[in-house]
């Protein structure tokens, strides 16, 4: 392989920050000798099938999908285009010009390595595909490469293209920019950790027979709660499909997901599974199961149990939030599963639905009682029944009751973040965090 410099440069990706944006935008179009060569002036000559197709990239992406028919014509219009050879590599890092780089056709396989050379995580995106590369503010710690697997063609979007065609509405793009290569920067110091730990790790699934019971905030809060006993060593899986919003509830921002890794080869599905995997700066991991509902008859038991086989290999621990599915998925989950949580609301619907799913657990699945964690969460300031009620109605114990917290988990989420990290001491915080004690103490990991 060797380094191709691509017109007489190297391109580089540089940091547009948020914090930036105001007071760069107005020397916007000042002359700057980092960016004079291959300016990202309006490409008045691209045809307008050219242009078309960009505009199409662009809507998909999940940083521009949001802007308006205008603002994306003025930024497709100041793309540019760059070959880059089978067998040719561009290296990024450093300092320098270009922001957002797509794939718009051919093969690639992105790299990330650390600064000895040792590569940490690979990836290979479709045509449409934004290319995530770590920011330069980290130095030389990494190094991320672009593989031609095939003759391909790049967009690339640099700095002044940015502020230029979007004014005023850039800010909010730089935002989902800083927090892309923020997850792409946790992802590769989570790959460094799990490489040197690597174990099979326990499974730990959490249910719900009743929908609205709080099982999601719960299962993201008490993932991002053992992640502080192993950082960037746990993983939440999101099957709660088709509508999960694990990634939602932790401000992520979701680039692929179990379902868009099963349409890939055999052999890269490892990689691009991994690939998928977006990180918390709690040290937690998340993986959605999808990203759109149509989407969800492609997650069965098989696949789910490629999936497992592949992430319990990098984990020290696997969470999965199941929603309120028993479909095949689910049911692949829990018959691996060494811990069962499951998440009752104190109401009489959710007492019927509870007792029959306990049932199937016990008399069918062959679940073992000490493997099963029942919680109760009041999602209601005077719910109708006690603690005292719904033990003897479930002819069991609770292991963790979660006090009414209100609309605190709900106000955290709104602020951009986790209420265990917002406010510690909240009902649902303390919950979690009794919860994942539990849990560790059921695996005898609680040393």
């Amino acid at each position: 392989m060797r380094g191709v410099d691509l017109g007489g440069r190297w391109y580089i990706i540089d940091v547009l920050s948020a914090r930036e944006v105001r007071e760069t935008l107005p020397r916007a179009r000042e002359e700057d000798p980092l960016y004079v060569a291959g300016s990202s002036g309006p490409g008045a000559a691209d045809p307008p099938s050219a242009l078309q197709g960009r505009v199409r990239i662009l809507e998909m992406s999940s940083v521009f999908a949001e802007l308006g028919d205008g603002p994306l014509r003025a930024v497709a219009r100041r793309m540019r285009s760059l070959g880059l050879k089978a067998r040719d590599t561009l290296r990024l890092g450093g300092t320098g010009g270009d922001v957002v780089v797509f794939l718009a056709s051919g093969q690639v396989e992105e790299s990330i390595a650390d600064g000895t050379g040792k590569v940490l995580l690979t990836r290979r995106p479709a045509p449409g595909d934004l290319v995530i590369l770590p920011a330069p503010r980290t130095g030389d710690r990494y190094v991320t490469s672009i593989f031609g697997l095939t003759d391909a063609a790049l967009l690339t979007l640099d700095r002044d293209g940015l502020l230029e065609g979007l004014g005023s509405e850039v800010e909010a793009v730089a935002v989902t920019l800083e927090k892309l290569w923020e997850q792409e920067l946790s992802a590769a110091r989570a790959a460094e950790t799990q490489v040197k730990s690597r174990s099979v790790a326990p499974i730990i699934a959490f249910f719900s027979a009743k929908g609205g019971s709080g099982t999601t905030t719960l299962a993201i809060n008490t993932t991002a709660a053992l992640a502080k006993k192993f950082p960037h060593q746990v993983l939440l899986v999101d099957l709660a499909v088709p509508f999960g919003h694990a990634a939602l509830f932790a401000d992520l921002i979701a680039t692929g997901s179990i379902a868009s890794a099963s349409r890939t080869a055999a052999t890269d599905f490892e990689s691009v599974l991994r690939g998928n995997i977006v990180n918390h700066r709690s040290g937690m991991g998340v993986l959605p199961g999808t990203l759109r509902p149509e989407e969800v008859d492609t997650v069965t038991g098989d696949l789910t149990g490629r999936v497992l086989d592949v992430v319990v290999d990098w984990q020290k621990l696997v969470v999965a939030d199941l929603g309120t599915s028993l479909g095949e998925a689910a049911l692949a989950v829990i018959e691996r599963a060494e811990c069962l949580v499951v998440v009752t609301p104190p109401e009489i619907a959710a007492m019927t639905d509870a007792r029959r799913a306990l049932a199937v657990f016990r008399d069918i699945m062959n679940v073992p009682d000490n493997r099963i964690v029942l919680v109760l969460n009041q999602r209601s300031p005077h719910p109708p029944l006690d603690r005292a009620a719904v033990e003897s109605i479930l002819g069991r114990k609770m292991s963790v009751v979660v006090g009414f917290d209100d609309s605190r988990p709900e106000d955290s989420t709104l602020a951009g973040g986790l209420v265990l990290l917002r406010d510690p001491s909240s009902l649902v915080s303390r919950g979690a965090t009794e919860l994942a004690r539990v849990i560790l103490a059921s695996l005898k990991l609680d040393a």
